[in-house]
């Protein structure tokens, strides 16, 4: 049995090709952003650092009745100290992705990541 291939046939595997190629080359783009901590204390922005640009450790003390030390670091963040009781903020550890965030509720300072987020998947079912 011969098959042929007729015209319309070209059109729809070019069409699924060319989809495929531009799905896939999208997938693999640079971050077309740079990946930025914005800082804020009681909801007023008080400094963005531009994590790309630290390579070499790099600290910012904040003083208030629970004075930090947020250190940055080969293009992460964190709180590398806090007089506040509890610790959690310290714990947390390093920050780098956009969309996560470390606090230090007692101090009232929020360090959250934005920037171009390759990946919507928040999570993966096997």
């Amino acid at each position: 049995m011969k098959v042929k291939i007729k015209f319309g046939d070209v059109l729809v595997i070019l069409a699924v090709i060319l989809s495929s190629a531009i799905i896939a080359m999208s997938m693999h783009q640079e971050d077309s952003e740079q990946r930025v901590a914005v800082i804020s204390q009681n909801n007023a922005e008080i400094g963005r650092i531009y994590l790309d640009k630290y390579q070499e450790p790099y600290t910012i003390p904040y003083s208030g009745q629970y004075p930090v030390i947020i250190e940055v670091n080969n293009g992460k963040v964190r709180f590398k100290e806090a007089q506040c009781p509890d610790q959690v903020c310290v714990h947390t550890g390093w920050i780098e992705k956009p969309g996560e965030i470390a606090v230090c509720l007692p101090s009232g300072i929020i360090i959250k990541i934005e920037g171009y987020n390759q990946s919507d998947v928040d999570i993966i079912v096997r």
